[in-house]
């Protein structure tokens, strides 16, 4: 797995594999060192199109912190468990658009905020412990996550987009761009890629209680 796709589905893993259960019962988990600051989370954008514009996002720098966050598992057959993810988070960092349109390409560049919102995401992985600690693999993840942000990029190309607009049999609708340009989908790596968490990430506690999670009272050793 490259930096960039681990670092996209990164807190997805780390918040099983480190995961910790909370007072709400056995199945609900939060990791309090989980919430804090991560670098280049989402290089990659997915791209938009919009008549005949074609606009290519990239985050070469950004970063993002999290505020919090909530896990629910349910066992499955062996070592599969379903999941849900809740992450409230918060971040900057520096977004490029290249903007495609008859064979030219326009280039903008602007800082972007992401403000203070909440993600929620479903999947399936395999989580088992290891020697060295615990090897998680997921096994269904969505194809990307909506994340909501503010930048200036998005005025600057409705303007060329205005222009082009004015073009003879030309269809783009504008101000529907604008709207797409508040919300950006950041891909998620394909499924079954592992990632380890290392014995020396956790503390005596959390081991315990993640054992107690995968090995419960009554089960064979």
């Amino acid at each position: 797995m490259t930096r960039a796709s681990a670092a996209a589905v990164g807190l997805f893993l780390l918040l099983l594999g480190g995961a910790v259960v909370s007072g709400a019962g056995l199945g609900q988990f939060q990791f309090g060192r989980l919430n804090r600051g991560y670098s280049e989370i989402a290089p990659e954008i997915l791209p938009i199109e919009e008549g005949p514009l074609t606009i290519r996002l990239s985050s070469p720098r950004n970063s993002l912190i999290v505020r919090s966050h909530l896990l629910r598992l349910e066992p499955g057959i062996g070592d599969s468990h379903s999941a849900e993810l809740r992450v409230e988070f918060m971040g900057k960092g520096w977004l490029v658009a290249d903007v495609e349109v008859g064979g030219a390409s326009t280039r903008f560049q602007d800082e972007v905020q992401v403000p203070p919102q909440a993600l929620e995401m479903q999947g399936r992985v395999r989580l088992r412990r290891v020697r060295g600690g615990y090897e998680v693999t997921p096994e269904q993840l969505p194809r990307s996550v909506s994340v909501r942000i503010r930048s200036g990029i998005g005025r600057q190309i409705v303007n060329l987009c205005d222009g082009v607009s004015a073009l003879p049999f030309t269809d783009v609708d504008c101000p529907a761009l604008e709207q797409e340009l508040t919300r950006v989908a950041v891909p998620l790596p394909a499924a079954g890629e592992s990632f380890l968490l290392e014995d020396a990430e956790m503390t005596a506690q959390e081991h315990q209680q993640l054992d107690g999670y995968l090995r419960p009272p009554g089960s064979p050793r």
